[in-house]
């Protein structure tokens, strides 16, 4: 096997270790923080470029060009796929799915654990709750119940300095604090990473 397949099956358990564990770990307070008020998963649906997020493990291969493809499914879940390309220039993948937790659709548990027969393993607890997103979806905050994630995703490749302030505001909002965020290495975006807040 090579340090490459070996490096993706790392990655895989680590995403589900992780988000499990953050999922278990939210506290029950949590929910009634700061969110957006309803997603409409149809315009939500397609590619998010990855423009900062909270250091994870299970994103460690990954050098640039972070991103994710969200595809809703007729049983009201999306399909997920993360994709970047790691520091041997290949490109690392995994599949999941997001399942709403409420119809606000602002409260999803994500899971990359397969079930045995087809679908995904999921939680009960949110690890993936939207709390800033702007009015054209061009842009969205994305952290999970205990506040310990945050990403900043967009549907380009960069995002603007007046989108990024919106951004902030609502990490900041939420509980989030925006310095923890590191920008993410896109090709046509930032070429290093630094603090959001830089």
């Amino acid at each position: 096997m090579s340090v490459s397949s070996l490096v993706r099956r790392a990655a895989v358990v680590a995403v589900s270790s992780v988000l499990t564990l953050a999922a278990g770990a939210a506290g029950a307070g949590a929910a009634d923080s700061q969110q957006v008020s309803r997603v409409d998963l149809g315009r939500y649906a397609g590619t998010w470029y990855q423009i900062a997020a909270v250091p994870q493990l299970f994103e460690i291969q990954c050098k640039k060009n972070v991103r994710a493809q969200y595809t809703p499914q007729s049983d009201g879940s999306v399909g997920v796929r993360n994709s970047c390309t790691t520091w041997w220039g290949s490109t690392s993948q995994v599949k999941g799915a997001a399942r709403p937790l409420d119809e606000s659709n602002t409260r999803l548990n994500v899971s990359f654990t397969p079930r045995p027969g087809g679908g995904f393993v999921h939680g009960k607890d949110a690890n993936y709750v939207v709390v800033g997103l702007a009015p054209d979806y061009s842009w969205a905050a994305v952290t999970n119940e205990e506040r310990s994630a945050g990403f900043l995703l967009s549907r380009t490749p960069a995002l603007g300095s007046e989108a990024s302030a919106a951004a902030i505001e609502a990490f900041t909002d939420a509980g989030v604090d925006p310095c923890d965020l590191r920008l993410t290495r896109q090709d046509g975006g930032v070429a290093r990473p630094a603090s959001l807040c830089r």
